[in-house]
Protein backbone atom coordinates (compact mmCIF):
# COMPACT_ATOMS: atom_id res chain seq x y z
CA UNK A 1 0.00 0.00 0.00
CA UNK A 2 1.34 3.64 -1.25
CA UNK A 3 2.14 5.31 2.35
CA UNK A 4 0.24 8.63 1.91
CA UNK A 5 1.14 10.06 6.13
CA UNK A 6 3.94 12.54 6.82
CA UNK A 7 7.17 10.25 8.31
CA UNK A 8 5.69 11.39 12.49
CA UNK A 9 2.58 9.74 11.98
CA UNK A 10 4.11 6.20 10.85
CA UNK A 11 3.41 3.63 13.97
CA UNK A 12 7.04 3.97 15.92
CA UNK A 13 9.28 1.56 15.17
CA UNK A 14 9.68 0.37 18.76
CA UNK A 15 6.24 0.19 19.47
CA UNK A 16 6.69 0.89 23.19
CA UNK A 17 3.77 0.25 24.68
CA UNK A 18 3.05 1.43 28.16
CA UNK A 19 2.88 -0.96 31.30
CA UNK A 20 -0.50 -2.93 31.50
CA UNK A 21 -3.51 -1.72 33.13
CA UNK A 22 -3.40 -3.08 36.54
CA UNK A 23 -6.83 -3.03 37.04
CA UNK A 24 -8.70 -6.86 37.92
CA UNK A 25 -8.96 -8.72 34.71
CA UNK A 26 -12.59 -8.76 33.49
CA UNK A 27 -14.36 -11.93 32.96
CA UNK A 28 -14.62 -11.09 28.98
CA UNK A 29 -10.52 -10.55 27.85
CA UNK A 30 -8.80 -8.87 25.28
CA UNK A 31 -8.07 -12.50 24.04
CA UNK A 32 -12.06 -13.44 23.97
CA UNK A 33 -12.47 -10.25 21.72
CA UNK A 34 -10.09 -11.02 19.28
CA UNK A 35 -11.08 -14.90 18.93
CA UNK A 36 -15.23 -13.31 18.61
CA UNK A 37 -14.43 -10.76 16.12
CA UNK A 38 -11.91 -13.58 13.93
CA UNK A 39 -14.85 -16.31 13.90
CA UNK A 40 -17.79 -14.17 13.02
CA UNK A 41 -16.22 -11.84 10.84
CA UNK A 42 -17.69 -12.81 7.84
CA UNK A 43 -21.21 -12.72 9.14
CA UNK A 44 -21.15 -8.94 9.62
CA UNK A 45 -21.82 -9.35 5.92
CA UNK A 46 -24.92 -10.04 6.19
CA UNK A 47 -25.70 -6.81 8.62
CA UNK A 48 -24.07 -4.41 5.97
CA UNK A 49 -21.97 -5.43 2.16
CA UNK A 50 -19.73 -3.03 3.16
CA UNK A 51 -18.84 -3.92 6.46
CA UNK A 52 -20.66 -1.09 8.01
CA UNK A 53 -20.47 -2.78 11.81
CA UNK A 54 -22.47 -0.36 13.63
CA UNK A 55 -26.27 0.99 13.79
CA UNK A 56 -27.33 3.32 11.04
CA UNK A 57 -28.81 6.98 11.81
CA UNK A 58 -31.96 8.24 10.12
CA UNK A 59 -32.59 11.47 9.20
CA UNK A 60 -35.68 13.08 7.27
CA UNK A 61 -35.34 12.00 4.03
CA UNK A 62 -33.58 8.52 4.37
CA UNK A 63 -35.82 5.32 3.75
CA UNK A 64 -35.70 3.97 6.90
CA UNK A 65 -36.28 0.24 4.98
CA UNK A 66 -32.71 0.72 3.36
CA UNK A 67 -30.31 0.42 6.02
CA UNK A 68 -27.38 0.49 4.04
CA UNK A 69 -28.09 4.20 3.35
CA UNK A 70 -28.76 4.93 6.87
CA UNK A 71 -25.38 2.91 8.03
CA UNK A 72 -23.40 5.17 5.90
CA UNK A 73 -25.13 8.45 7.28
CA UNK A 74 -24.12 7.13 10.68
CA UNK A 75 -20.35 7.27 9.00
CA UNK A 76 -21.19 10.81 7.91
CA UNK A 77 -22.79 11.58 11.34
CA UNK A 78 -19.00 11.10 12.66
CA UNK A 79 -17.56 13.67 9.82
CA UNK A 80 -20.16 16.37 10.90
CA UNK A 81 -19.01 16.04 14.36
CA UNK A 82 -15.64 16.02 13.88
CA UNK A 83 -16.42 19.18 12.04
CA UNK A 84 -14.59 17.82 8.39
CA UNK A 85 -16.94 20.47 6.72
CA UNK A 86 -15.99 23.48 8.17
CA UNK A 87 -13.61 26.17 6.43
CA UNK A 88 -10.34 26.12 7.14
CA UNK A 89 -7.35 29.23 7.51
CA UNK A 90 -6.10 29.73 4.21
CA UNK A 91 -2.51 29.07 5.21
CA UNK A 92 -3.93 25.19 6.29
CA UNK A 93 -6.54 24.97 3.06
CA UNK A 94 -3.77 22.71 1.37
CA UNK A 95 -2.52 20.91 4.13
CA UNK A 96 -3.28 16.97 4.38
CA UNK A 97 -5.43 16.21 7.43
CA UNK A 98 -4.74 12.79 9.18
CA UNK A 99 -7.74 11.45 11.32
CA UNK A 100 -7.54 7.89 13.47
CA UNK A 101 -10.44 5.19 13.63
CA UNK A 102 -10.21 3.63 17.11
CA UNK A 103 -11.29 0.40 16.90
CA UNK A 104 -12.50 0.61 13.35
CA UNK A 105 -13.69 -3.01 11.96
CA UNK A 106 -13.24 -3.68 8.50
CA UNK A 107 -12.63 0.37 8.31
CA UNK A 108 -16.05 1.22 7.03
CA UNK A 109 -16.44 5.12 8.59
CA UNK A 110 -12.92 5.88 7.27
CA UNK A 111 -13.47 4.77 3.85
CA UNK A 112 -16.64 6.83 3.40
CA UNK A 113 -15.45 9.94 5.33
CA UNK A 114 -11.84 9.83 3.01
CA UNK A 115 -14.09 9.81 0.30
CA UNK A 116 -16.24 12.79 0.74
CA UNK A 117 -12.77 14.37 2.12
CA UNK A 118 -10.20 14.50 -0.90
CA UNK A 119 -8.01 16.38 1.47
CA UNK A 120 -8.60 13.69 4.30
CA UNK A 121 -5.79 10.77 5.24
CA UNK A 122 -7.20 8.02 8.09
CA UNK A 123 -5.16 5.49 10.09
CA UNK A 124 -7.54 2.87 11.17
CA UNK A 125 -6.91 0.69 14.63
CA UNK A 126 -7.67 -3.02 14.96
CA UNK A 127 -5.98 -5.73 17.32
CA UNK A 128 -8.04 -8.22 14.49
CA UNK A 129 -6.10 -9.02 11.56
CA UNK A 130 -8.83 -10.86 9.21
CA UNK A 131 -10.98 -7.25 9.22
CA UNK A 132 -7.22 -5.36 7.90
CA UNK A 133 -8.09 -7.72 5.55
CA UNK A 134 -11.17 -7.20 4.77
CA UNK A 135 -10.58 -3.63 5.00
CA UNK A 136 -7.51 -3.58 2.53
CA UNK A 137 -9.75 -5.49 0.04
CA UNK A 138 -12.97 -2.60 0.52
CA UNK A 139 -10.65 0.35 -0.01
CA UNK A 140 -8.86 -1.13 -3.13
CA UNK A 141 -13.06 -1.36 -4.24
CA UNK A 142 -13.79 2.36 -3.17
CA UNK A 143 -10.55 3.57 -4.56
CA UNK A 144 -9.07 4.82 -1.78
CA UNK A 145 -6.24 2.43 -1.12
CA UNK A 146 -4.07 4.91 -1.12
CA UNK A 147 -5.25 7.58 1.85
CA UNK A 148 -6.10 4.89 4.21
CA UNK A 149 -3.29 2.82 6.43
CA UNK A 150 -4.45 -0.30 8.21
CA UNK A 151 -2.27 -0.93 11.33
CA UNK A 152 -3.15 -4.11 13.68
CA UNK A 153 -2.39 -3.02 17.56
CA UNK A 154 -3.97 -2.41 20.86
CA UNK A 155 -6.18 1.12 20.54
CA UNK A 156 -5.46 1.99 24.31
CA UNK A 157 -1.28 1.81 23.29
CA UNK A 158 -1.39 2.22 19.25
CA UNK A 159 1.89 3.18 18.78
CA UNK A 160 1.46 6.49 16.94
CA UNK A 161 3.13 9.60 17.85
CA UNK A 162 1.67 12.12 20.28
CA UNK A 163 -0.41 15.06 19.23
CA UNK A 164 -0.56 14.24 15.50
CA UNK A 165 -4.30 13.07 14.88
CA UNK A 166 -6.53 16.04 13.48
CA UNK A 167 -9.54 14.01 14.80
CA UNK A 168 -10.44 10.30 16.09
CA UNK A 169 -13.50 8.69 16.51
CA UNK A 170 -14.73 5.50 17.84
CA UNK A 171 -18.45 3.88 16.63
CA UNK A 172 -19.02 0.66 18.59
CA UNK A 173 -15.87 -0.02 20.36
CA UNK A 174 -14.93 2.42 23.41
CA UNK A 175 -17.59 -0.53 24.71
CA UNK A 176 -14.11 -2.92 24.30
CA UNK A 177 -12.04 -1.13 26.55
CA UNK A 178 -11.84 -1.81 30.06
CA UNK A 179 -13.67 -0.17 33.04
CA UNK A 180 -16.78 1.62 33.26
CA UNK A 181 -15.05 4.87 32.55
CA UNK A 182 -12.66 3.25 29.48
CA UNK A 183 -10.00 5.33 30.80
CA UNK A 184 -7.38 3.58 29.24
CA UNK A 185 -9.20 4.52 25.95
CA UNK A 186 -9.89 8.46 26.45
CA UNK A 187 -6.34 8.52 27.58
CA UNK A 188 -4.87 7.10 24.42
CA UNK A 189 -7.75 9.57 22.81
CA UNK A 190 -5.85 12.22 24.19
CA UNK A 191 -2.20 11.65 23.57
CA UNK A 192 -2.65 11.48 19.51
CA UNK A 193 -5.01 14.20 19.09
CA UNK A 194 -3.46 17.84 18.29
CA UNK A 195 -4.30 20.88 20.50
CA UNK A 196 -8.37 21.50 19.49
CA UNK A 197 -8.65 18.28 17.78
CA UNK A 198 -12.11 16.19 18.19
CA UNK A 199 -12.80 13.04 19.34
CA UNK A 200 -16.20 11.53 18.66
CA UNK A 201 -17.63 8.14 20.48
CA UNK A 202 -20.71 6.73 19.50
CA UNK A 203 -21.55 3.67 21.57
CA UNK A 204 -24.29 2.65 23.90
CA UNK A 205 -24.04 3.65 27.20
CA UNK A 206 -25.29 2.39 31.27
CA UNK A 207 -27.25 5.31 32.60
CA UNK A 208 -26.05 4.13 36.24
CA UNK A 209 -23.14 1.74 37.70
CA UNK A 210 -25.89 -0.74 38.83
CA UNK A 211 -28.68 -1.17 36.42
CA UNK A 212 -31.78 -2.52 37.63
CA UNK A 213 -32.01 -6.36 37.96
CA UNK A 214 -33.82 -7.24 34.45
CA UNK A 215 -31.15 -4.49 32.80
CA UNK A 216 -28.54 -5.61 34.81
CA UNK A 217 -28.72 -9.37 33.48
CA UNK A 218 -29.43 -8.61 29.88
CA UNK A 219 -26.61 -6.33 30.21
CA UNK A 220 -24.26 -8.95 31.25
CA UNK A 221 -26.30 -11.76 28.90
CA UNK A 222 -25.31 -9.39 25.89
CA UNK A 223 -21.89 -7.74 26.63
CA UNK A 224 -21.05 -11.85 27.14
CA UNK A 225 -22.29 -12.62 23.74
CA UNK A 226 -20.45 -9.50 21.98
CA UNK A 227 -17.35 -10.62 23.84
CA UNK A 228 -17.55 -7.11 25.71
CA UNK A 229 -16.07 -6.84 28.89
CA UNK A 230 -18.98 -4.06 30.34
CA UNK A 231 -20.75 -0.46 28.36
CA UNK A 232 -19.38 2.71 29.35
CA UNK A 233 -21.36 4.09 32.46
CA UNK A 234 -21.97 7.64 30.65
CA UNK A 235 -20.93 10.02 33.85
CA UNK A 236 -17.56 7.82 34.17
CA UNK A 237 -16.83 8.17 30.73
CA UNK A 238 -17.67 11.98 31.08
CA UNK A 239 -15.43 12.02 33.88
CA UNK A 240 -12.63 10.40 32.18
CA UNK A 241 -12.90 13.22 29.75
CA UNK A 242 -12.54 15.83 31.86
CA UNK A 243 -9.87 14.20 33.50
CA UNK A 244 -7.66 13.85 30.62
CA UNK A 245 -7.92 17.11 29.41
CA UNK A 246 -11.08 17.47 27.33
CA UNK A 247 -13.42 20.48 27.33
CA UNK A 248 -16.59 21.24 25.11
CA UNK A 249 -17.84 17.72 26.22
CA UNK A 250 -21.48 17.11 24.81
CA UNK A 251 -23.58 14.26 25.04
CA UNK A 252 -26.36 13.76 22.50
CA UNK A 253 -28.93 10.91 22.75
CA UNK A 254 -29.36 8.98 19.74
CA UNK A 255 -32.16 6.64 20.36
CA UNK A 256 -34.74 7.62 17.82
CA UNK A 257 -31.87 8.15 14.87
CA UNK A 258 -30.86 4.75 15.62
CA UNK A 259 -33.91 2.83 15.87
CA UNK A 260 -34.83 2.23 12.64
CA UNK A 261 -31.82 0.64 11.73
CA UNK A 262 -32.15 -1.65 14.95
CA UNK A 263 -35.58 -2.35 14.07
CA UNK A 264 -34.33 -4.24 10.88
CA UNK A 265 -32.81 -6.79 13.51
CA UNK A 266 -35.58 -9.44 14.20
CA UNK A 267 -36.28 -10.45 10.56
CA UNK A 268 -32.68 -10.33 9.84
CA UNK A 269 -31.19 -11.72 12.66
CA UNK A 270 -34.09 -15.03 12.17
CA UNK A 271 -33.36 -15.30 8.66
CA UNK A 272 -29.82 -15.30 8.93
CA UNK A 273 -29.82 -17.78 11.97
CA UNK A 274 -31.84 -20.47 10.31
CA UNK A 275 -29.74 -20.30 6.52
CA UNK A 276 -26.72 -20.75 8.54
CA UNK A 277 -27.84 -23.84 10.69
CA UNK A 278 -29.37 -25.21 8.15
CA UNK A 279 -25.91 -24.30 6.29
CA UNK A 280 -24.24 -26.09 8.98
CA UNK A 281 -26.46 -28.89 9.55
CA UNK A 282 -27.52 -27.19 12.93
CA UNK A 283 -23.66 -27.24 14.25
CA UNK A 284 -22.70 -23.61 14.79
CA UNK A 285 -19.65 -22.47 16.75
CA UNK A 286 -20.03 -21.01 20.46
CA UNK A 287 -18.80 -17.51 19.29
CA UNK A 288 -21.19 -17.64 16.01
CA UNK A 289 -24.06 -18.68 18.22
CA UNK A 290 -23.55 -15.93 21.01
CA UNK A 291 -23.30 -13.31 17.76
CA UNK A 292 -26.29 -14.16 17.09
CA UNK A 293 -27.92 -13.97 20.75
CA UNK A 294 -26.42 -10.73 20.77
CA UNK A 295 -28.17 -9.16 18.30
CA UNK A 296 -31.33 -9.56 19.56
CA UNK A 297 -30.32 -8.55 23.42
CA UNK A 298 -28.82 -5.53 21.96
CA UNK A 299 -33.00 -4.61 20.50
CA UNK A 300 -34.01 -5.56 23.81
CA UNK A 301 -31.66 -3.48 25.90
CA UNK A 302 -32.57 -0.31 23.95
CA UNK A 303 -36.16 -0.71 25.64
CA UNK A 304 -34.54 -0.04 29.44
CA UNK A 305 -34.81 3.52 29.16
CA UNK A 306 -33.69 4.07 32.89
CA UNK A 307 -30.55 2.22 32.79
CA UNK A 308 -29.80 2.63 28.57
CA UNK A 309 -28.58 5.07 25.90
CA UNK A 310 -26.84 5.11 22.92
CA UNK A 311 -25.12 7.92 22.60
CA UNK A 312 -22.49 10.53 20.57
CA UNK A 313 -20.41 11.95 23.08
CA UNK A 314 -18.14 14.60 21.23
CA UNK A 315 -15.15 16.44 23.04
CA UNK A 316 -12.25 19.29 22.14
CA UNK A 317 -8.60 18.35 23.22
CA UNK A 318 -8.09 21.58 25.54
CA UNK A 319 -5.40 23.81 23.60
Amino acid sequence: MTNVFQPDFRPSGARTAPPASTAPEASVTKADTQDYFTEVADDYRAWSPSYNMHFGFWRLGLNPLRREGMLVEMNRAVGRALRLDQPRPAHESTQRRCVVDLGCGAGATARTLVGDHPSLFAVTVTNVAVQNRIAVRLDAGAGVADRVAHIEADYTRTGLPTAQADGAWAVESACYASGTAKADFVREAARLLKPGARLAVIDGFLLREKPGRSAGWLHRLWADSWAVPTLAVRDDFVAALRDNGFEDIEVRSLRWRVAPSALHIPVLATRFALAELWKARGRLSPWRRKHIVASYCALVLGLFWRDFDYCMVTARRSD
